[in-house]
């Protein structure tokens, strides 16, 4: 295998955080923070040769408070800010170009949005707190579509998920539905397939996807890794679902590691093991795209960590520490 390698200082942070590693536009994104800024690492599948980032941007931090926040890169260099109480969106100097006030969650701290702007680039997906109304019961959790140009609410859909965490998910294949998943705590998570059509929000379940930790592939493949790492499941419309257990795959008491499974390519997807789930270090393993099973053990020059970020080109990251491989098999 070869790598190149870049300093990239927050890194490590990045990749635990819901927008650490994020697919818009067909172009996979590291978002890290910094005290004084934003700075969002873009890593395009396009380069001919094997560099690591192939093109940078950073914004302010509008988050002064201190308050967590959900960010996503937008056509033209700008970029979406979902926060407790707003989504924001900022263009590439930092001026405002609009922004939604929302209700917030007052009862669950852990509760947070998401956004992404649609395959087609019209409108920006974000996840908000319903309205609360005394004496009335909480209806759920809600997904607007907001005009991308204006902050103008075109629609909205009560969510089957409440007080949940968010993240989005596009494919890499533009297909107009986009994947979000809402996760709940001990009351588990719900994957959805959202698309903004002329009637509206059309959401539907992701097939049998239960799990917050999902990887994309083309044709509306989901590989997601079960809480606890016990299991994968390959996941497609008209087609069954694929599943291997970590009991049934990896060494006694070994599970399913790090953050998100995902395509190296059409027919290899990179997963990591390791004895606990958020191990330091880890085995990562090449898997059969269709039938999830075992290929080969990368064999890395010094021991890898516990995560692995395929970019679907046939390359994949790693950290160490504050810096970032990206490697191929040749």
């Amino acid at each position: 295998m070869i790598a190149r390698r870049e300093s990239l200082p927050g890194i490590t942070e990045a990749l635990g955080n819901l927008d650490g590693w994020l697919l818009r536009d067909g172009a996979c994104w590291l978002v890290t923070r910094h005290p004084s800024r934003r700075s969002d690492h873009r890593q395009q599948d396009r380069c001919r040769a094997l560099q690591v980032l192939a093109d940078h941007a950073a914004w302010p931090d509008p988050a002064t408070d201190g308050s967590d926040t959900y960010c996503s890169p937008l056509p033209v260099g700008a970029l979406a800010i979902s926060g407790r109480q707003t989504v924001t969106v900022q263009e590439p100097d930092g001026t405002v170009r609009w922004e939604h006030r929302h209700e917030t969650w007052p009862d669950s701290p852990d509760a947070s949005g998401a956004c992404t702007p649609d395959p087609a680039g019209q409108v920006l997906l974000a996840t908000v707190a319903g309205p609360f109304e005394p004496g009335r019961t909480y209806a759920g959790d809600i997904c607007r579509a907001l005009d991308l140009a204006t902050g103008e609410v075109l629609a909205e859909h009560v969510l089957p998920s409440f007080s949940a965490t968010y993240a989005f998910q596009q494919f890499p294949d533009a297909r107009p539905e986009v994947l979000l998943t809402a996760s709940t705590g001990q009351d588990g998570a719900h994957c959805l397939l959202i698309a903004y059509t002329a009637a509206g929000l059309e959401v539907r379940p992701a097939g049998s996807a239960e799990e917050p930790y999902a990887g994309l592939g083309a044709d509306g493949v989901l590989i997601s890794q079960g809480v606890g790492g016990g299991y994968l499941c390959r996941t497609q419309d008209g087609a069954a679902d694929v599943v291997i257990e970590a009991g049934e795959t990896l060494p006694e008491g070994w599970v399913f590691a790090g953050y998100t499974p995902g395509f190296v390519d059409e027919k290899q997807i990179l997963a990591v093991a390791a004895e606990e789930q958020w191990a330091e270090e880890g085995t990562h393993l090449l898997l059969d795209a269709h039938t999830l099973r075992p290929l080969a053990e990368l064999d890395y020059p010094e021991t890898p960590g516990g995560s692995a970020v395929p970019l679907g080109d046939g390359t994949w990251l790693t950290h160490d520490e504050e810096t970032v491989l990206r490697w191929a098999t040749a």
